[in-house]
């Protein structure tokens, strides 16, 4: 179990004047089984007095407008998160369990994928696993071996089927590949978005339901989610976990920097980086 303090922020600057921009931010830690989030601060710049909901996976986020001028536009969230309280989250059967069940756009297999996954039953022995988490680690390990991490070659509407057939991606895309295979395999699985210890941006995984319990499993990583990550969102893909979106009048070219800070409180050790969404 680990106690810790996670620092994030995006600024987006602009080329002319936003006279006004409706936006909403989905970057929200909360409690559950397996992590406690707390001392929790909100700051944006221009100031606004933001209203806050939850969306139909249960992820909170806020809204509002900022009618004032401006050609920055900065998000910044503090707080503290006690990881590792649980390897697991209760699954709600029924309804949620098929809602992850069948395939959204950024997952949808095509023939590469589903090649490879007749390919992952002979060489892995898939049919003769029953727990779908036994399915998810052995798929993932497979997948981390064939898919190589490269950054720069896909972005945040890159489908599974492109990313696969072009061998290389991030951390989406490895997630997307793996709900992919499982859903291939039988199994629901949900993507999911937080922070990790020493990453500089937000990371994704992915979670499978086993036996009434979501575990999760980081195939970009190979390993199992443990209490060194932060979990922010979910859906059934990355469309569902976008951390910002926004309507703006004016604004004209943008720029979007994002910095990530994770500390450790147990020890001090801490990890900055700068990089992009």
């Amino acid at each position: 179990m680990k106690n810790l303090h996670f620092d994030y922020s995006f600024e987006i600057g602009y080329s002319s004047d936003v006279c006004t921009c409706y936006y909403t931010i989905k970057c929200i830690p909360q409690d559950s089984a397996r992590q406690k989030i707390k001392d929790i601060q909100i700051e944006m710049i221009p100031e606004s007095k933001p209203e806050y909901s939850y969306d139909c996976h249960g992820n909170r986020y806020i809204w509002g407008c900022n009618a004032v001028p401006h050609k920055r536009f900065l998000f910044r969230i503090t707080g503290t998160a006690i990881c590792g309280l649980s390897d697991y989250e209760e699954v709600v059967e029924g309804k949620e369990l098929m809602i992850f069940r069948h395939p959204s756009k950024l997952n949808l297999p095509g023939e590469k994928i589903k090649a490879y996954h007749a390919e992952c039953e002979k060489v892995l022995g898939l049919k003769e696993m029953k727990a779908p988490f036994e399915k998810a680690k052995a798929l993932a390990g497979k997948l981390h071996s064939d898919f190589i991490y490269e950054k720069n070659v896909t972005d945040v509407g890159t489908l599974a089927e492109e990313a696969f057939s072009n061998g290389k991606g991030v951390c989406q895309d490895f997630a997307h590949i793996l709900i992919s295979l499982l859903h291939l395999s039988g199994c629901s699985a949900r993507y999911v978005t937080g922070f990790i210890t020493g990453e500089g941006a937000t990371h994704a995984w992915v979670e499978v339901a086993s036996d009434g319990k979501w575990y999760g499993i980081d195939p970009c990583n190979n390993m199992l989610v443990e209490d060194t990550y932060i979990k922010v969102g979910v859906g059934r893909d990355a469309s569902e976990c976008l951390i910002n979106r926004g309507i703006m009048h004016g604004g004209g070219d943008q720029t979007l920097d994002t910095h990530l800070i994770v500390q450790d409180v147990g020890n001090g050790s801490s990890y900055l980086r700068k990089g992009l969404v």
